[in-house]
């Protein structure tokens, strides 16, 4: 069971990252909730019946039983983007994240299938070598906003 729902959580937060969510809201059973950015989250892991989730400052456990629900929500005064964004992203044969597009890369962000981030860089070409295979979310931010691409590295 527990197997179960890690698995459901981490599609769940694969999900969450490709739409452009920023935050994680946690409902807590009793109406109170916390909030996390993705961006801070290093590790999501259980222990026993317990949500474990480790952010750049700390490490705080969650009993399962005490968490209502999770949700996701775009952070706070970010315009919604209407234009379509022209992204083509692969994995070519030298072991790197191509991005091929006519906006301006400011950053590449990927990350794995829990939505830890595991590389960033900041040119059109990212080296992915040192990745295992697997399913990975890139988002890339251009100079006409956010667009989550996924890719498969394979070898």
């Amino acid at each position: 069971m527990k197997k179960l729902l890690l698995t459901f959580l981490a599609i769940l937060f694969s999900f969450a990252i490709a739409k452009g969510q920023d935050n994680m809201v946690i409902n807590l059973v009793g109406n109170s909730s916390v909030t996390v950015a993705f961006s801070h989250i290093q590790k999501i892991t259980f222990d026993g019946d317990n949500l474990l989730l480790k952010t750049t400052t700390a490490t705080n456990s969650y009993p399962l039983n005490n968490i209502a629900s999770i949700t996701f929500i775009e952070g706070v005064g970010i315009n919604e983007f209407t234009e379509t964004i022209d992204i083509h992203v692969f994995v070519n044969a030298s072991g790197e994240v191509v991005v091929e597009t006519p906006h301006q890369i400011n950053k590449l962000t990927v990350f794995d299938i829990t939505g830890r981030q595991v590389s960033t860089g900041t040119q059109s070409k990212l080296n992915v070598n040192f990745l295992s295979t697997g399913i990975y979310i890139l988002q890339v931010a251009t100079d006409k906003g956010l667009v989550s691409k996924k890719f498969i590295k394979n070898k």
